[in-house]
């Protein structure tokens, strides 16, 4: 069985990737998800509110409830949620646009991770990831 960290890991490289490639070809995505299951694969996890522009609000909601229920079922070890966000420095007002990963494991603390990034024509370019307390656990969460 990996270790906590080695599971994030792995899903922070499944969902990177994707939001790459989504921002190059659209600018922008809506928030989805993967997780651990029970015998530690990596799988999707996708949500659909029957509308084709969804709110990105509700689509968090909704992902969180999927997962945290799953979580209680004790069929996930981890999880993982993208969404593309914009973060502004407390100090200058400068907005940065990022992808935010939320990240969590049934033995390890949660996290957030963020990846800043900025569109070069259909190339995007990742700044340095930054990681912080994770805000909205999925094991022991509300």
């Amino acid at each position: 069985m990996a270790k906590p960290k080695e599971e994030i890991e792995e899903l922070l490289n499944f969902l990177l990737p994707f939001a790459e490639q989504m921002l190059a070809k659209e600018g922008e995505f809506y928030p989805y998800a993967a997780i651990v299951d029970a015998q530690g694969e990596v799988t999707a996890v996708a949500t659909y509110e029957g509308d084709e522009h969804p709110d990105v609000g509700d689509l968090l909601v909704t992902l969180h409830d999927q997962l945290r229920e799953r979580a209680a079922e004790g069929a996930i070890r981890a999880s993982g949620i993208a969404a593309d966000v914009t973060l502004t420095d407390p100090e200058s007002g400068k907005t940065t646009d990022a992808v935010q990963v939320q990240l969590d494991h049934a033995d390890a603390e949660a996290v957030d991770i963020y990846a800043p990034y900025e569109r070069q024509g259909d190339e995007v370019k990742f700044g340095e990831l930054v990681a912080a307390e994770g805000r909205e656990p999925v094991f022991g969460g509300s």
